[in-house]
């Protein structure tokens, strides 16, 4: 007959899902006792109530108190981003530094005036 499933044992038969606990594939693995578990490293669920497993360690450089030139130097790196700057005035924002300057006002002493002396 077609449509009709000859199963041999239970074991062949597929397996109703059943609506209680469902097992991981760790504690299934112990159970049947497979070759790939070794009881040396089962592994366990930490627990960090009181008087258990102690907490991994999490990183606090977001709540540390950081020095004063640090925090202004962070707020005023969010601030210019934030606000807009007219370019007249943005052009300010960024000045020579020393070496370049001196070569610009040398170049710039060329092209004075003359003076009345």
């Amino acid at each position: 007959e077609t449509g009709t499933w000859d199963y041999k044992t239970e074991e062949d038969m597929p397996k109703k899902q059943s609506k209680g606990k469902k097992i991981t594939t760790t504690e299934s693995a112990a159970k049947r006792g497979s070759r790939n578990s070794n009881p040396l490293f089962v592994k366990r669920p930490k627990n960090f109530r009181i008087g258990n497993d102690i907490q991994p360690k999490r990183d606090l450089t977001r709540f540390v108190k950081w020095p004063r030139y640090v925090r202004i130097q962070r707020q005023k790196r969010v601030l210019l981003r934030r606000l807009k700057v007219p370019p007249v005035l943005h052009q300010f924002s960024h000045t020579l530094d020393a070496n370049a300057a001196k070569r610009l006002f040398t170049l710039l002493m060329k092209y004075r005036t003359e003076s009345r002396k």
